[in-house]
Formats: C-alpha cells, sequence, structure tokens
C-alpha cells in the first residue's frame, strides 16, 4: 500500500555538541525523508536517534470507511498493559513532561494532529502525528512533551505497563543524571 501525505519529521539540533542539555525550547529544523519503506511488520525505516521511530499500522482500505488496528507484540513492540488517551486540550498547552525508568509507550493521533518532541538526554527530535494509521513508539528512558494540539485532537497512548508513580521522572534534571548515570554503566 503507498503511503498518503506524509508529513515531515522535525528535528532540533544536537544538545550534545553545546555540553549542556536543558528543556528544548529552541527553533526546530525541519528534516524531510527522502522516501519512507515499509519494512516486515509495518516498521518504517525512520528509526530517529533517541531511539524513538514512526510505525505504520495496517490499513483495511473499504469504501464503507478504513479500518487501522494495533496488535500487542506484532505491530508495536511491547505487550499493551494500559491504554489512554488526552482530548479538550486547551490551546497552547502541553501534555507530558515527562520520561520513564521502564515503561514504553506507542502514541497516535487518533483524530487531529499534536508533536510530540523527545530527548534521550544527548538527541533531541519532534515528531509531528497527523493520522491514525501511524504512530510513535517511545522506549523506556526517554523524555517527552507534547504540544501544538490542533483543535479537536485525540492522543491516543498506549502503555507497556499499568500506572506506578515510581516508574517517573518528572523533573528533568533528574532524569539528565540518571541517563549520564546509565552511560557511565
Amino acid at each position: 500500500m503507498p503511503l498518503a501525505n506524509s508529513q515531515p519529521q522535525v528535528q532540533l539540533p544536537d544538545a550534545a555538541a553545546s555540553g549542556q542539555l536543558s528543556p528544548p525550547e529552541a527553533t526546530p529544523v525541519v528534516r524531510r525523508p527522502v522516501e519512507r519503506h515499509r519494512h516486515p511488520g509495518g516498521q518504517r525505516s525512520t528509526d530517529g536517534l533517541t531511539g524513538c521511530r514512526l510505525i505504520d499500522l495496517p490499513r483495511v482500505n473499504d469504501p464503507r470507511g478504513n479500518l487501522t488496528f494495533v496488535e500487542a507484540r506484532e505491530t508495536i513492540p511491547f505487550a499493551i498493559e494500559r491504554v489512554y488517551y488526552l482530548y479538550d486540550v486547551p490551546g497552547g498547552e502541553s501534555r507530558g513532561g515527562h520520561a520513564h525508568r521502564k515503561l514504553e509507550q506507542f502514541v497516535i493521533a487518533a483524530a487531529g494532529s499534536f508533536e510530540v518532541l523527545v530527548n534521550d538526554g544527548v538527541h533531541t527530535e519532534r515528531f509531528f502525528l497527523n493520522r491514525s494509521y501511524y504512530g510513535l513508539y517511545i522506549p523506556r528512558m526517554v523524555w517527552r512533551e507534547i504540544d501544538e494540539f490542533s483543535s479537536g485532537s485525540v492522543c491516543l497512548v498506549m502503555a507497556s505497563r499499568h500506572y506506578e508513580e515510581s516508574d517517573y521522572y518528572r523533573e528533568y534534571d533528574e532524569f539528565l543524571a540518571a541517563t549520564r548515570v546509565s552511560d557511565v554503566a
């Protein structure tokens, strides 16, 4: 199946070059992929520097309406333990602003659009999501912020673990310190 009008990914300048990391506030630089190829299982070849990647989901096209599905460990790389969604996000607001020690996530724009900023402690990337037939895989130990919500957008999130407050890094400096310790180990 050919991909419909794919949106460009956006990558922010690499913070590692400066030796100093802070919550990203730079103007993004657009990185346009030359071409996206499908891999077995529907995974795109546009893996990010942070370990995050866009994953195409199976699409069943039908004149009565299309169908897309997600299967644990088949279309996404983990078993789904929890599903939640964000909606009615007021203009100008952002969500996220944390990282997880163990939890993995798969984020889909079920309706509308939004951007996901991710940072692994070294690299920072920004992904634009606006279609329900692909999503963003976010591995453990990646800081994420979701912003630029369009009116009526719905952010659907599938998580590999049940909610556990102890799994969260809610302070960016604490997250950075943990990534530096894991790099040394």
